[in-house]
């Protein structure tokens, strides 16, 4: 089970959301610059009435760009933005008698956008585009062989500028990820922690989902760490989260967690999930038995809780307390409490 199906949201959904809005902003900022600059002086040829339909254009496409639901869009479809806004580039070019003050600034906003919002290579791959944007309203002109020469270095430049851009923001989506993993797993272990652990409970309870809380505490776990030193109780709790992984189902929504010292809880989520949690601590205690040095095995004593519309703290309480009823009958044993709802 994935954090994200408990958390907010997944990163993807996210990143797409946030790059499809901001070229909707972008869309609607160009549009009202062109607007803004139309008093400024112009070339011979400017047409102040065909530039203001290309603004207003941009802002059109702008405001409806950001309404769209970007999670829901595929990755090639928002990359149908960049060729989209390098042809309305060439059509306010061509409208402006390809004014030098303005003829390669959007072709820059459009590489800032790819480079910040989209992977790397992608403003390598809309280079041809660029290309044919930026060449045919100077053909079409018959601009002098220098002016048109400009391509061979403003393009390049475009290019470049949106890789360095896209390099960087890969770097930190990377660190982004790395924090975000160790903010949500045990760093020994490598189960999710306390953190995920709750939220994820609370968003069982706030839905109503039918959902249980698995509790193990492990047995005689001080006495490994006294005998044997804390490398040797570290390694146990490696086994043990091991153990864990594999008595879960992998197809269904059982999340493993480590609270804390030799702690650990399951949140498993199912149509019975009295019956589903009691099958998956069953198979942990038949794990636990490959667990742990030969002369000192690892037992642990586990505690089931189930409901319905409860309180998140009430069900791990209920959880906790069954898991010491199991340690006080006997180690490795089951005891299971049904807590009502409120």
């Amino acid at each position: 089970m994935t954090v994200s199906s408990h958390r907010l949201g997944g990163l993807g959904d996210d990143r797409a959301t946030v790059s499809g809005r901001t070229a909707g902003f972008l869309f609607v900022a160009c549009g009202f610059y062109g607007f803004i600059t139309l008093p400024l002086p112009t070339p011979p040829g400017f047409n102040h009435a065909a530039v203001s339909i290309v603004a207003l254009a941009a802002v059109t496409v702008g405001l409806i760009v950001r309404r769209l639901p970007w999670h829901r869009i595929p990755t090639a479809g928002r990359l149908t933005l960049a060729p989209a806004a390098m042809a309305l580039v060439a059509v306010h070019n061509v409208a402006s008698g390809n004014d030098p003050f303005r003829y390669g600034a959007f072709f820059f906003i459009v590489y800032i956008w790819m480079g910040l919002f989209e992977a790397r290579w992608v403003s390598l791959k809309m280079t041809p585009f660029a290309l044919l944007a930026y060449v045919l309203p100077l053909l079409r002109d018959g601009i002098s062989p220098s002016v048109l020469a400009s391509i061979s270095y403003a393009v390049p430049l475009f290019a470049i500028v949106g890789e360095v851009l896209a390099w960087r923001t890969a770097r930190l989506q990377s660190l982004q990820h790395r924090l975000r993993y160790l903010a949500e797993h045990d760093s020994l272990t490598g189960l999710y922690n306390r953190v995920v652990f709750v939220e994820a409970l609370r968003a069982a309870c706030e839905e109503r989902a039918e959902a249980a809380v698995i509790f193990i505490d492990l047995d005689g776990f001080k006495q490994i760490n006294d005998r044997l030193g804390h490398d040797a109780g570290d390694r146990v709790l490696v086994e043990v989260a091991d153990a864990l992984r594999r008595s879960v189902r992998a197809d269904r929504q059982d999340l493993p967690c480590r609270l804390a010292g030799d702690e650990f809880v399951v949140l498993v989520r199912d149509a019975d999930p009295e019956r589903a949690a009691r099958d998956v601590a069953e198979r942990l205690v038949g794990l636990l038995a490959e667990v742990g040095p030969a002369d000192h095995p690892v037992r642990a004593s586990v505690g089931i809780a189930s409901g319905t519309a409860l309180e998140s703290r009430d069900i791990v309480r209920a959880a906790d307390e069954a898991m010491y009823a199991a340690k006080h009958s006997g180690a490795g044993l089951v005891a299971v409490t049904l807590p009502r709802a409120a």
